[in-house]
């Protein structure tokens, strides 16, 4: 009998259930987890539902259709799509999403009149990125939809009948003709979207809950022992019958003293380890001692998790280990986020070239799944599951990837990490004749636009299968996500060590997907978990107005992740807690208020006001009218200050004006520059609000301003500050009645530890108070002590 069956009979709780930080019985994590994620689930495909509904209009251009990529049914053709601004606060695809589209203009034919509806797309690479545009507006702004569209039609009279009707609408000769290309406002057509409400996110999740926790007959179809071992320990940290300890320094030797010339690595790797600071060399000694293969490091704001992870990872890949089967040690590198994975990639690339460490690194934003019914979710059992051979099918991706990459002359950056596609591409072109001539043919014939048949077609997805097993099987470093990486994934790509960055934020079944489906030498953490937490849609029974909507009763246990239940019961095995980021004592009062003052500065007396940092301490004190300000935050009071609703949204025009007003002329000002940039740079500006209207309001004026000064200024909600920063901050907190929901630790937390050399919070005085009932009113338990500090310290200014 599988877990789920078992717990079927439970009822749901009508209240909020207070999460747990350790479960003993693991009926206890099957249920809640397992339920709380189906009423996601169910919330997510009625989010989706009603945002089909709302169909907003999209601006696109159909550019040509793409050679080699038509079929007996259907003709690709290149879309390239006006994004939607900031302001309109419209969901787009990314990458991975599955949609459809519809055409808002109809085709008069003498066959009759034909709808272009109900389209299949896909966003792919933009092939004119890399161009300069001579036309009115650059098409490489613009994103890359790639749509199939029937070859077939019915008449008026019922019969099929051959037609191109996209034609039509044709902007250029070709996808080649990129100097012709232009995105002129005349010739746009208006489409709109239509989401899967399929979601492979909660899929993959329940499949590693249930490959940990159903029974399995077959051997084969049940997790690694270790991963047995690891989950058993994150059930309950503090009670575990017994613990295997791995010793990552027996595994890699060069670990143990990465300087000594035999192990030849790379200077700048031996110096980048030497500029570890005694936290960092704590993290490394601890790989010593890794109980059960789970290791999780905490690391406070600017204390170099990310670069941890790096220059570990290139030490260990830098030597071939003495019981590895492969030259260079496999790694896994998981992100829960798909930009932050291109960043992740992109940056080790960087590091790796800068090194001369020759290594096969890909980012993958997805993985070719059949997305199986909806329906599934709800079952026990892992047959459902498991993925089979047939179902993996990379010929679509990789077709489009060699048919963009023929016609267009843009060319990726090799300045970044390539994804499978690109990699996959480029491998086949070095090894068209030798490896692939069977597929190097049918390429050919689809190039002169011959529709293939079905078993020219099996023999494309069975090559392409091959060369894409290939390439996995040669790489050294993966970036990618968990969804991506669950089930057949792991098949193909068997990683010694996986890393999972910024794991607070995933969901506690999102951190079981490595555990489930990978048995590396070690699972490795790294995250702070009083900065971020898992995202989860469903709030409390008020606030579910939309029929069809449920309410989540383990919504907080779902907001709890992996790694917060470990610092809970003191289990993470160390921190980091040195700011390297931050000057002018911008450190102290988040390290006070939330670090139990703990996390430090990273840079001494003499050092904490670089010149650049001093010129802004001028700024403060010239803002204020005062004779000194002992760090650069100061909390600003605006007298005119009235907070507006709009779109069920917040926005202050008082803030707002006096607040572009000072980035202006702190732009204007030539002695404002960078700390980590080039000596003399611009300094950079952070306008953060927790308001999504205050945001876009921001961003509507932004972009008025030359581009050297919008290349200096970023615009971001605090909820999408994370991993972001600048020299200095503006903080508009935008409300005047009440606290809002900026009186959250972790939220808060973020919003002021952005900033490198200066913070601005723009505050009225009523957000240190909320109201618990009726007209009873209190002091904000983290908001206040935000205030309170400034009036302390003499910088909260009134103006």
């Amino acid at each position: 009998m599988s877990a789920s069956s078992a717990l079927a009979v439970r009822v749901l709780p009508e209240q909020t259930v207070t999460p747990l930080f350790a479960f003993p019985e693991q009926d206890e994590f099957v249920w809640r987890h397992e339920q709380g994620t189906l009423i996601e689930l169910h919330n997510e495909q009625e989010a989706l539902k009603r945002m089909n509904e709302r169909r907003f209009p999209l601006k696109a251009w159909p550019i040509a259709p793409i050679p080699g990529l038509t079929t007996s049914f259907t003709k690709s053709w290149l879309f390239l799509v006006k994004i939607p601004m900031a302001e309109a606060n419209v969901d787009f695809p990314s990458m991975t999403d599955r949609f459809t589209i519809d055409m808002e203009s109809k085709v008069d034919r003498p066959e009759g009149t034909f709808s272009l509806v109900h389209l299949p797309a896909a966003r792919v690479q933009n092939p004119y990125e890399g161009l300069e545009n001579s036309g009115n507006c650059s098409t490489k702004n613009f994103a890359a939809f790639k749509v199939d569209v029937p070859r077939s039609w019915q008449s008026d009279d019922g019969i099929n009948v051959e037609l191109d009707l996209m034609s039509n609408f044709q902007t250029a000769s070709s996808i080649s003709d990129a100097t012709n290309i232009t995105v002129a406002h005349q010739k746009f057509q208006i489409i709109t979207i239509k989401w899967d409400t399929c979601s492979l996110t909660f899929e993959a999740e329940l499949a590693a809950l249930r490959h940990l926790t159903d029974e399995h007959r077959l051997d084969e179809l049940k997790p690694h022992k270790m991963s047995v071992k690891a989950f058993q320990m994150i059930k309950d940290f503090n009670n575990v019958p017994f613990i295997h300890s791995r010793d990552l320094f027996d595994e890699f030797p060069q670990l143990k003293n990465p300087g000594h010339f035999s192990h030849r690595i790379s200077r700048v790797l031996v110096d980048k380890f030497k500029t570890l600071n005694a936290d960092h060399r704590a993290a490394f000694e601890g790989l010593k001692n890794i109980p059960n293969n789970l290791y999780f490091v905490n690391g406070c704001p600017g204390s170099g998790k990310t670069e941890w992870n790096m220059v570990l990872s290139a030490i260990i890949q830098s030597k071939k280990s003495p019981n590895s089967r492969r030259r260079h040690t496999p790694i896994l590198f998981l992100v829960d986020i798909n930009k932050t994975v291109d960043d992740a990639a992109n940056r080790y690339h960087s590091l790796c070239k800068t090194a001369g460490l020759k290594l096969r690194i890909i980012r993958m934003h997805g993985w070719p799944y059949e997305m199986r019914n909806s329906n599934k979710l709800n079952k026990g059992g892992s047959k459902g599951h498991q993925e089979s051979e047939s179902e993996l099918d990379f010929s679509k991706k990789f077709l489009t990837i060699a048919s963009l990459s023929r016609h267009t002359t843009s060319g990726r950056n090799r300045n970044e990490a390539p994804t499978l596609d690109e990699a996959a591409w480029e491998y086949f072109e070095r090894h068209q004749d030798g490896c692939f001539p069977g597929l190097k043919k049918l390429l050919v014939r689809m190039e002169t636009g011959e529709a293939l048949g079905t078993e020219d077609w099996r023999s494309i997805r069975r090559q392409v299968s091959f060369l894409y097993r290939t390439v996995l099987s040669q790489t050294d470093f993966i970036a990618t996500t968990p969804v991506a990486a669950y089930g057949g994934f792991s098949k193909l790509f068997e990683p010694d060590l996986v890393f999972m960055d910024e794991a607070p934020h995933a969901r506690e079944l999102t951190t079981l997907i490595p555990i489930a489906y990978y048995s590396p030498l070690a699972w490795i953490f790294t995250g702070d978990v009083k900065q971020t937490r898992p995202f989860v849609k469903s709030t409390g029974k008020r606030d579910i107005k939309n029929e069809g909507m449920k309410f989540n009763p383990f919504a907080e246990q779902l907001r709890v992740s992996t790694m917060a239940r470990a610092a809970a019961v003191n289990a993470l095995n160390c921190k980091l807690l040195v700011n390297k980021r931050a000057y002018g004592n911008l450190h102290r009062l988040p390290s006070k208020m939330f670090y139990e003052a703990e996390m430090i500065s990273g840079h001494d007396e003499a050092s904490m006001y670089p010149p650049s940092a001093q010129q802004l301490k001028e700024y403060l004190k010239k803002l204020g009218g005062v004779p000194d300000v002992n760090e650069n935050r100061v909390v600003v009071r605006l007298k005119e200050s009235q907070e507006k609703m709009h779109r069920d949204s917040f926005w202050n025009p008082a803030h707002h004006e006096w607040l572009l007003e000072q980035v202006q002329h702190l732009l204007r000002d030539d002695a404002f520059h960078t700390v980590t940039g080039p000596t003399g740079a611009g300094g950079t500006i952070m306008i953060a609000t927790p308001y999504s209207t205050a945001a876009r309001q921001y961003n509507a004026e932004v972009r008025k301003w030359p581009k050297e000064w919008q290349d200096r200024v970023e615009v971001l909600t605090v909820d999408k500050a994370q991993g972001n920063q600048a020299d200095v901050v503006f903080l508009d907190m935008v409300r005047t009645i009440k606290a809002g929901f900026m009186d959250d630790p972790q939220r808060l937390n973020v919003a002021i530890t952005r900033a490198r050399q200066a913070e601005v919070i723009i505050m009225h005085h009523r957000m240190t108070m909320k109201y618990v009932r009726g007209d009873i009113r209190v002091k904000t338990q983290y908001l206040t002590q935000v205030w309170d500090d400034a009036v302390e310290g003499r910088r909260m200014f009134l103006l």
